[in-house]
């Protein structure tokens, strides 16, 4: 009929009631989001540390750089290292650190003052991004004991270049795990380096951060992750001498 305004349709209670969700459709709702959230959030925390150990290979390489710059430079001799608590403020290693357990120090590496730092271009190179405990001293990465003529004085003069043979089975960096204070244990997973000198015959042991790796840098320039057992199975911190020590 023209002329007149239609009055409006009454709800319709009964279609209404059926569009609703019960209590029990939500409940099942809710407990298929769950079950997604718990396969999925360990497969974004893969994946995030993924990015994360890549970055860490990054830093590496480019401190793997660095070292062939500072040998080209320094008559094809390695860079020196200090350790333990003898090496505290020690200048002259790749590395100075302020007090030794220096991953439970907050600031306690200066990278500006290590001797590799001119081929640097920023002291964030010097820390894993998965690695908490470096970003709060300012290192997460440790020298090969092997490559230095050790002492017992807290300063160990880096090898002659020509002295190694086969430089890719040779770790340069790595990162280490250590405790320092009240622990019975290291967490392989949180923890990191007390000095930034992987002492292999005192038996440094790697950190497990990297999706139960360790990332490495090796003396002819390439990085890359590996299990610690791969490291010491291959002998990379001594050329493949397996676990027989540091040459002499």
């Amino acid at each position: 009929m023209t002329g007149t305004t239609a009055r409006p349709r009454p709800l319709d209670r009964t279609w209404l009631g059926h569009r609703a969700f019960t209590l029990i459709e939500l409940l099942v709702v809710i407990g298929v989001i769950a079950i997604l959230a718990a396969i999925l959030f360990p497969v974004i925390a893969k994946a995030r540390e993924s990015g994360r150990r890549a970055a860490c290979i990054s830093n590496l390489h480019q401190l793997d750089l660095a070292v062939t710059q500072y040998v080209q430079d320094y008559d094809e001799v390695l860079p020196s290292a200090a350790d333990g608590s003898g090496g505290v403020g020690r200048s002259g290693g790749w590395i100075l650190y302020n007090a030794f357990g220096a991953n439970r120090t907050r600031g306690a590496y200066d990278p500006s003052r290590g001797s590799i730092m001119p081929y640097v271009k920023s002291v964030q190179v010097f820390i894993c991004p998965s690695d908490a405990q470096g970003g709060d001293s300012g290192d997460s990465y440790a020298y090969n004991s092997c490559l230095v003529n050790q002492t017992a004085t807290g300063y160990n003069a880096g090898r002659p270049l020509a002295a190694i043979s086969n430089p890719a089975s040779w770790m340069l960096l790595g990162e280490e795990a250590s405790w320092f204070g009240t622990e019975t244990a290291i967490n392989t997973d949180l923890d990191s380096t007390d000095d930034g000198y992987f002492n292999f015959d005192y038996g440094n042991v790697f950190t497990t951060r990297h999706l139960g790796g360790s990332c490495l840098a090796f003396l002819d320039g390439h990085t890359k992750a590996l299990r610690s057992d791969q490291v010491f199975t291959n002998g990379y911190q001594n050329g493949g001498a397996g676990t027989a020590g540091c040459p002499k």
